[in-house]
């Protein structure tokens, strides 16, 4: 019995052997098969056996395919568009001047972080519960420009109508300098023009010795506090600050650059014509001066009897030479030459 199972196990083995080799084929790439133009090619020598059985597979061999490519949206010409550093959105003005401000740090573009907003935000508060007078500091990048169709002194006299005091600045992170300075109308009365530029540049000096940013606007709200101090007294007392009369009208910013661009484009328009001009005069300038400075002159000779048996007319007379320059002309009667006179 053991016999015939062992031989019954062998003659199973070998009836298994086709079907796993054929699973196994089923598993694996298939193997590259040549054309008989491809034989013909190798038995002359024309290519190699592997070059053409390389061939062959790559011909098989599908591509990959192509990767998911992020359809992004093409770009428009509103994407383009960059918002100059001057410049101040809408959005941003609205914030701004579209309504009385409900903080004393007005910041809508978020030119500080939010620890450096609360930190000069409490010094504000604390002034204002200290003090009669609010004080609102309005803050700006360095380069931009308040638009000139916003007037500023209408709408804060509207804002603050029937309310205390305030003092509103203007302030530009990185450009003290450039600081403005704004009183409600009552407190004006009080505070003359002289003392409002005194307080304003004082403040910038304190901000200008200062290297960072944030730190200018600490100087220059200190210092401003200090001066609203005294403001607050002239207010308080009722002191009526003399009004100053200009001597000429005031021209903004605004008129005179545009009076300058008109002139300039004027010079550039007419430039080649005045140089033309110009280089005309110049030229005929030393033309002249060099004419009159080779210019003879030239005296009729009238003809004149002879008078004591000699002519006597212009261009005729006598003309004295003397030997010497060094020796007086009363020793040089004699006219000698030189190398006779005795030494």
């Amino acid at each position: 019995m053991s016999g015939l199972r062992k031989f019954l196990c062998f003659t199973l083995t070998l009836l298994a052997l086709p079907l796993i080799a054929a699973e196994e084929a089923e598993k694996h790439d298939p193997l590259p098969q040549w054309s008989e133009e491809d034989a013909a090619r190798v038995m002359r020598g024309e290519c190699l056996i592997s070059d053409a059985l390389f061939r062959l597979q790559e011909e098989e061999t599908e591509p990959p395919p192509p990767p998911d490519v992020l359809d992004l949206p093409e770009l428009g010409p509103e994407s383009l568009n960059v918002v100059p550093p001057t410049e101040i959105l809408d959005e941003d003005l609205a914030k701004y001047f579209g309504q009385k401000p409900k903080s004393y740090l007005v910041d809508p573009q978020k030119l500080m972080s939010r620890q450096e907003f609360r930190d000069r935000l409490s010094f504000l508060k604390y002034h204002s519960s200290d003090s009669n007078v609010d004080f609102y500091v309005y803050v700006f990048d360095e380069q931009q420009i308040i638009p000139a169709n916003i007037q500023v002194d209408s709408l804060f006299a509207q804002y603050f109508e029937g309310g205390r005091p305030a003092v509103i600045v203007f302030y530009y992170m990185g450009a003290p300098d450039r600081s403005e300075l704004h009183l409600t109308p009552e407190l004006m009365r009080s505070v003359g023009e002289g003392e409002r530029m005194r307080a304003l540049q004082s403040s910038i000096n304190q901000a200008v010795v200062k290297s960072q940013a944030v730190d200018q606007l600490d100087g220059f709200c200190v210092q401003m506090s200090i001066r609203i101090y005294w403001m607050e007294k002239a207010f308080a007392s009722g002191v009526i600050a003399p009004l100053i009369k200009p001597e000429k009208a005031d021209i903004n910013e605004h008129e005179q650059a545009a009076r300058v661009a008109a002139a300039t484009s004027w010079f550039k328009e007419w430039q080649l014509p005045i140089y033309l001009m110009l280089g005309v005069t110049i030229v005929g300038i030393i033309t002249g001066s060099i004419r009159r400075a080779r210019q003879k002159f030239y005296f009729t000779e009238y003809e004149i009897a002879p008078r004591m048996s000699g002519s006597h007319a212009a261009g005729v007379g006598a003309v004295i030479s003397y030997a010497s320059a060094k020796i007086p002309p009363t020793m040089q009667r004699e006219q000698v030459p030189d190398y006779l006179r005795r030494m």
